[in-house]
């Protein structure tokens, strides 16, 4: 008599591609370089959905959004702490997890119990190895990242397709390069070592920890892959290379929609795949004007140092009668006085440093300039200053429907500007329908309104019935995936 089959259990698989945006995935599609996810469309009941990732559009944001359900005081990529009196930032010498104390208080996390790969969040999940790149705190299981890199090393098949792979990585992205400066094209240079980086290693060993974690069996695994982002950043979000970096992603998801069912640990995964924000190309501020925006400042208030993160430091005229901190994001700009406790409205700032709000907002370059105000905000721009109140003014509309649906749009300013964490000050650069004016020094950027860098996807199947119209906030997909992740 045959030996029945024991049923196989189900599980939830959610791929993040960092920003990819919804137009350059049906770029990518078009051109060829991701034919799995083609396949995925055409045959597999696949449909790619548009969704509105919120304000700001950066990573923290937008994956405690999507982890958590809640990105509330995640004002950008970095931001400066008053009560903490600290810059939080991620990546290279992170130091969320300063503050993380007040963050996510009883919520629930999609991947709890399960595996949050490569992800700025632990997530309640064991975390299976943190690049310097990622902010990562001590595992679940305190060797969950050196076995999974132990195990990589060992793995002779793995091994071959790394070195094959970076090789020829290395190759295209210096081929790249060298073009790039040859036609006078502009790179970023920081951002092309980081974009080698993440393809030739973090790619890898996260695709590699994917893998692992589907054999264990692991009901929930999120994992992210933040290669196109960075080569977006150096060369551009539509550039030929950073295009080609897609169909080592798309290679990615077909090998874990190849293990959806052959996995060792006797799991039928539910794959979905997603971004949380996409990619404008830019123009830098500093290119407009041969200075920053924080020299500017340095200028118009003499007597207080100036420090911009990721820029200069300004030491001002004699004895210092103020601090003032200036954190890049993009296209996004906050502006903190660091020795005046709490979020100053804009009346306070009149009053303290009259004329200021004029002058930043009549720079070129700056599209607007956001402060509290006793209603629901305030926007100051070269023509004048405008209520965010709702129902919007014809004013406040016309402006703002140069980003987006302005409806929306003010909503998601609004509450960006209810964050006691953004800055006294919140500067957005200019966008004019292609560009947007950055405050780094990248070729793609996001962080601000505008474009494509609002417009995510999630690759989701016809018969989960999403409805995306609603999602104007990357949180709105938490909801979504926990349902997938509980009917699974």
């Amino acid at each position: 008599m045959a030996r029945a089959t024991a049923p196989r259990r189900k599980g939830l698989v959610v791929i993040h591609v960092d920003g990819l945006s919804h137009a350059q995935l049906s770029t990518a599609v078009a051109r060829g370089h991701m034919p799995f996810v083609a396949r995925l469309l055409q045959t597999e009941g696949y449909a790619a959905l548009p969704y509105r990732c919120g304000v700001p559009s950066t990573t923290p944001f937008a994956q405690a959004g999507i982890l958590f359900g809640d990105n509330s005081e995640i004002p950008s990529y970095r931001w400066w702490d008053k009560k903490a009196n600290l810059l939080v930032v991620f990546g290279s010498g992170s130091t969320f997890a300063q503050v993380a104390h007040r963050y996510f208080t009883g919520r629930v996390p999609l991947t709890q119990g399960g595996a949050c790969i490569a992800a700025l969040y632990r997530a309640g999940a064991t975390d299976r190895f943190g690049p310097a790149y990622e902010e990562r705190h001590t595992p679940d299981q305190r060797d969950a990242g050196g076995r999974t890199i132990a195990a990589f090393l060992l793995n002779p098949v793995a091994l071959y397709f790394w070195i094959r792979h970076s090789g020829l990585a290395l190759f295209r992205i210096a081929s790249e390069y060298a073009r790039a400066r040859l036609a006078r094209r502009r790179t970023a240079d920081v951002y092309v070592i980081a974009d080698i980086y993440h393809e030739v290693v973090v790619h890898h060993l996260t695709r590699f920890a994917l893998l692992q974690a589907m054999d264990e069996g692991l009901q929930t695994i999120y994992a992210c892959f933040y290669t196109y982002d960075e080569a977006a950043h150096a060369f551009g979000p539509a550039d030929p290379n950073t295009l080609s970096v897609l169909r080592h992603i798309d290679s990615t998801i077909r090998l874990a929609s190849e293990r959806r069912l052959t996995n060792r640990g006797g799991v039928d995964y539910e794959i979905a795949v997603l971004s949380d924000h996409g990619q404008v190309e830019t123009t830098p501020f500093s290119a407009k004007h041969g200075r920053s925006l924080g020299s500017y400042l340095s200028e118009w208030l003499p007597d207080h140092v100036i420090t911009e993160h990721r820029g200069q430091v300004f030491a001002g005229n004699g004895q210092a009668r103020g601090r003032v901190e200036v954190t890049y994001s993009g296209g996004l700009a906050h502006i903190y006085f660091a020795d005046l406790p709490g979020r100053l409205d804009a009346g306070a700032v009149e009053s303290r440093y009259p004329g200021l709000i004029s002058r930043v907002a009549r720079l070129d370059g700056i599209g607007l300039v956001m402060l509290k105000d006793a209603g629901d905000g305030m926007l100051a721009t070269v023509d004048g200053r405008r209520s965010l109140h709702l129902p919007l003014v014809d004013d406040t509309r016309s402006l703002l429907e140069r980003f987006d649906s302005p409806d929306i749009l003010a909503k998601q300013l609004t509450r960006l500007n209810t964050f006691d964490t953004a800055g006294d000050l919140v500067v957005f650069g200019t966008y004019d329908g292609h560009k947007q004016v950055n405050f780094e020094d990248q070729v793609g950027g996001h962080g601000s309104i505008g474009g494509d860098q609002l417009r995510p996807f999630l690759l989701a199947k016809k018969t989960w019935n999403f409805e995306m119209s609603a999602v104007t906030n990357s949180s709105d997909l938490y909801p979504m995936l926990v349902a997938l992740r509980d009917r699974a």
